[in-house]
């Protein structure tokens, strides 16, 4: 079994271009709320999931129901000083 991978995503972009299976999502929100959409195969793929968390707060997302990322993982972040971490294989 492949060993888990933690990103870190600060910008919008792609976290890998590879296949990968998302496990978790953590999504911490600085001065402003922040909302982090997460796609499969990239910025017009099939959206795993979307988290928001309020002003300075941290929302957290284990044990994705369907984490399946063919083609890649695509983060889409917004909000001052966001941050999240996706762990994935």
């Amino acid at each position: 079994m492949a060993a888990d991978i933690t990103a870190t995503v600060t910008k919008t972009g792609s976290v890998t271009t590879s296949d990968a299976q998302l496990r978790s999502v953590s999504l911490v929100a600085g001065s402003t709320a922040a909302l982090l959409i997460v796609r499969a195969g990239g910025p017009a793929g099939r959206t795993v999931c979307t988290v928001k968390a309020a002003t300075r707060r941290t929302v957290k997302l284990d044990h994705l129901a369907d984490g399946r990322c063919p083609g890649g993982i695509h983060a889409t972040i917004a909000g001052n000083a966001a941050k999240a971490t996706l762990v994935y294989v």
